[in-house]
């Protein structure tokens, strides 16, 4: 009699599991940048990418659920390494400064300078889920990002350079939380947008710019204080990425 109440039990409880368990598939594009301490100075700028992957959601009640998921996350960010250096030399393009005009050519190529930085991450979101109105919710949890590439490509007088960011310039995981919203178009299709902050550094800002540009003017690691016209010697570089994306739940 026990074996057949707890079969009974057994299958109660995995037909309730099944029911308030689902399965799917993710895809969205985005749109960020890079963002922290003095990022406004260097002229960051901002870059496409997508995120595509599988979910997992398991709804406590009507109005909560837990989503994980697993996918692939790409960014680019774009850099106008031309107009940070034209805001740091143009102050000292004076005779006074024994500028001389035969450089003006070199100068010119270097003020329209540009930089990309593109990276690849494992993507691990873990978010919960509240239903505050029929069809619409809203996320709030965390993600977990793990990198599997990093490169920065440079384009100066109409040539392009691409060169991978070493392993002692990146940080392997990248920690973020994540908020959004959505709409349940059916109860197989729900339509969402995430924003996605980073507290951790993508990269070492100063050793990846120095390696594969030109000279910053004498910035260094070393330097601990803001140089004559403001600027700081250390730069954030956290990943700040709005997401625009549809979920299939096909189980």
């Amino acid at each position: 009699m026990f074996k057949k109440v707890l079969l009974a039990a057994l299958v109660v409880a995995s037909a309730v599991f099944a029911q308030n368990f689902k399965v799917g598939a993710h895809a969205a594009g985005s749109y960020g940048t890079a963002s922290g301490s003095n990022t406004d100075l260097i002229e960051i700028g901002w870059g496409p990418g997508f995120n595509v992957g599988v979910d997992a959601k398991y709804s406590v009640n009507p109005s909560f659920s837990l989503i994980a998921g697993l996918g692939v996350d790409y960014r680019r960010i774009f850099w106008d390494y031309g107009a940070f250096m034209k805001k740091m030399l143009t102050p000292f393009m004076t005779s006074d400064y024994g500028y001389s005009s035969q450089y003006d050519a070199l100068v010119s190529a270097l003020f329209n300078g540009t930089a990309t930085f593109s990276f690849l991450y494992v993507d691990i979101p873990v978010v919960a889920r509240f239903a505050p109105a029929p069809n619409f919710f809203i996320d709030a949890g965390i993600d977990v990002g793990i990198n599997v590439l990093a490169e920065v490509t440079s384009e100066m007088m109409g040539m392009e350079n691409t060169e991978d960011i070493d392993s002692d310039m990146k940080n392997t995981v990248d920690f973020a939380i994540v908020a959004g919203l959505g709409y349940s178009v059916t109860d197989k299709i729900d339509v969402n947008f995430r924003a996605v902050f980073g507290l951790t550094n993508m990269i070492d800002f100063e050793k990846a710019a120095s390696s594969a540009t030109p000279s910053t003017s004498g910035y260094s690691e070393d330097d601990d204080e803001d140089d004559d016209d403001g600027y700081s010697a250390k730069f954030d570089f956290k990943n700040m990425r709005f997401h625009l994306g549809v979920t299939y739940w096909f189980m």
